[in-house]
């Protein structure tokens, strides 16, 4: 049975590393070091310097080397995978202590560096160390605490290991059903996982354990399964070839025990002798035992007993040291072979033997479970009393913090209610000084400016009427000529005036409005009219509407106003200019859209205090009626004004 839990383990970790680097490869790489900086290209070449030493003590050091670089470039993939390194070649050296702290100190890098795949491999090493110490309750449990992990994780590879880890652990108790199922379940994850190596791992376990179960029928499935997969990997990467002597000799083999039990002696000659190719000093020590053991029925169903004799000493010698189960199962089958080749009397001290270190083993193997089932269960026992006493200290314990949080709770919500107004009350003085200051700032600038727009027109009015009354005998025509200029000055200095009177009425919602039912298509083309008698030929209004007559409730004068300003020069201008001016509908929203393009009130060229002014009594005007007024630039870089009004407005 140990024969078996050692190939079901080989499996999982068949091709773990390739064929070990020459010391000069190695030599040529570890010279680059002092001269690459440090970054990712430094610690790609310490992870290829520590995977090629991967079987030597070498790993450790650079392993430990690409580590700490990694910390300080903080970098947890590499961190991660440098101790995953070092889990592997404690491993291989059957150091399960050191296996199980490294596991521990790679814990913290796994979520980081996204180093799933890593973990769960590194937690089958320490599982299937367990079972290799036959300490197999503890590998089960071990096994599906990994499961429930994986699962929680997401991570396919971690699920298929541990079932590949269950399926070891079951099948070291004999319990050969449990461990098919595992491996089932692993079988049927594969095709969600595009790991060659993955799927060669679960199909020679499930090999492994048909043969153990003489299920030949499943076998050769797998064994077809298997020699697809490896012969799609091979011809894929030719260079592989070597990694892959040890899967690819593993196949023949099994192959061979097949035509064994079919007693075709011939075909297990043919998977021998090309299984030989792939036999070399390096190969798995098991797989030569199995190799000899396959000849070894080869020779006996031809009936060379001799010969199969000759291979079973070979696997005796190779056994006897590492496996006594399996050591007591190849005598068993020597003394058999002497049997019947009608030896009895050479096989009665070989049966004898048997039988002495089976009972042995037996013995062996039970008292190592019943002192683990011991040790379980006053670790259990244990911990149990403790956790007992722990819950008591902290039942007190959140007795006496809870009677302390209610008391600090009710401090806290005054305190917190006392904070609270005083923080409203803080703000509440902070926005009234900030809207005072505001308030004072826009003032003063709104006197600055107003006093250098009134100061103006009244400079002309003032200066011209002192030079009319200083001059008795001025001529008639300068006269007239200054009587106009004193005209125009006092008509914008009221217009100015008046602007700035209604303003204030807007924004203090004091404006009176005459309100009428008009139609605005009527209200439109009567400011179209307005705007080209005052433009004087220097303004072309394109209209149009799709709109054949809509009334509005609106203050007539004031909103033809505001289209009139829209659509003429603010100051006396003699350049020609085109406004598009459309008029629309929009019944779902229930409004009359009013889009205007090119307006001079828009034209930077014409900004002043007079045209701020203007704009504000049209926005305010607008938005009390329940519409908007909106300054924008279309895509051609042209000013275009929007304005809106309901057509369904109610005065209150």
């Amino acid at each position: 049975m140990k024969r078996l839990i050692l190939i079901l383990i080989q499996c999982c970790y068949i091709l773990s590393c390739a064929a070990a680097p020459s010391q000069t490869e190695t030599d040529s790489l570890e010279n680059l070091l002092p001269i690459l900086p440090h970054d990712s290209t430094r610690l790609d070449l310490i992870q290829n310097l520590t995977r090629m030493q991967q079987s030597t003590p070498e790993c450790i050091r650079y392993s430990n080397m690409l580590l700490k670089e990694a910390v300080i470039q903080n970098k947890p993939r590499y961190a991660g995978t440098a101790i995953y390194f070092q889990v592997i070649y404690y491993y291989n050296q059957n150091q399960p202590d050191s296996v199980d702290l490294k596991l521990r100190e790679m814990e913290p890098f796994v979520a980081k560096g996204n180093l799933w795949d890593y973990y769960f491999d590194a937690q089958r090493c320490q599982i299937d160390l367990l079972s290799y110490g036959e300490q197999f309750e503890l590998a089960i449990n071990k096994a599906l605490e990994m499961y429930k992990k994986a699962e929680k994780a997401r991570n396919i590879r971690g699920l298929i290991g541990a079932n590949q880890c269950l399926a070891n652990a079951y099948m070291g108790t004999g319990r050969l059903e449990e461990g098919k199922n595992a491996l089932k379940e692993a079988h049927k994850l594969l095709s969600r996982s595009d790991n060659t190596v993955v799927s060669n791992s679960v199909l020679c376990q499930l090999i492994s354990l048909s043969k153990a179960n003489e299920d030949f029928q499943n076998m050769k499935i797998y064994l077809d399964e298997q020699q697809k997969l490896l012969q799609d990997y091979v011809n894929s990467n030719p260079n592989m070839i070597d990694a892959f002597s040890d899967p690819l000799i593993f196949n023949e083999i099994y192959y061979a025990y097949y035509y064994v039990h079919i007693n075709q002696a011939q075909k297990v000659l043919e998977h021998l002798q090309e299984g030989a190719k792939y036999l070399n000093p390096h190969t798995y020590f098991m797989y030569q035992v199995l190799y000899h053991d396959a000849y070894a029925y080869y020779y006996r169903i031809c009936k060379e007993y001799d010969q199969a004799i000759s291979r079973l000493d070979t696997t005796i010698v190779i056994l006897k040291e590492t496996a006594n189960s399996d050591y007591i199962s190849q005598l068993s089958v020597k003394a058999d072979i002497l049997v019947e080749a009608g030896r009895s009397q050479e096989a009665l001290p070989i049966y004898q033997n048997v039988f002495q270190l089976k009972d042995s083993v037996v013995n062996e193997v039970s008292n190592k479970q019943l002192q683990l089932i011991q040790k379980s269960y006053h670790m259990d026992k244990m911990i149990l009393e403790e956790q007992i006493s722990r819950n008591q200290i902290q039942i007190v314990i959140l007795g006496v913090i809870a009677v302390a949080l209610i008391f600090l709770t009710f401090v806290m919500i005054r305190v917190y209610r006392i904070r609270r107004a005083l923080k409203k009350a803080e703000s509440e003085t902070r926005t009234a000084t900030r809207t005072t200051e505001e308030a004072n700032e826009s003032k003063n600038r709104f006197l600055s400016n107003m006093s250098y727009n009134i100061r103006i027109p009244l400079n002309g009015v003032v200066g011209f009427s002192q030079l009319i009354a200083s001059e008795p005998d001025m001529i008639e025509s300068t006269r007239k000529e200054f009587a106009t200029i004193i005209q125009k000055n006092t008509e914008e200095l009221m217009q100015l005036v008046n602007d700035v009177l209604d303003l204030s009425r807007l924004e203090a919602n004091m404006m009176k409005f005459q309100i009428h039912e008009y139609d605005v298509v009527s209200l439109c083309n009567d400011a179209i009219y307005m705007a080209r008698m005052k433009g004087e030929g220097y303004i072309d209004i394109l209209f149009k509407t799709d709109i054949p007559m809509q009334n509005i409730i609106t203050d007539t004068a004031r909103l033809t106003q505001t289209l009139l300003d829209l659509l003429t020069y603010p100051d006396r201008c003699n350049k020609q200019r085109e406004i598009t001016f459309t008029l629309s509908r929009d019944v779902e929203a229930g409004l009359i859209r009013f889009h205007i393009v090119n307006s001079p009130l828009a034209d930077p060229e014409f900004i002043s205090q007079k045209v701020s002014i203007r704009h504000d009594i049209n926005r305010l005007l607008l938005e009390h009626f329940g519409g908007s007024y909106i300054v924008s630039t279309d895509e051609q870089g042209r000013t275009v004004i929007d304005l809106t009004y309901p057509f369904d407005y109610r005065s209150e």
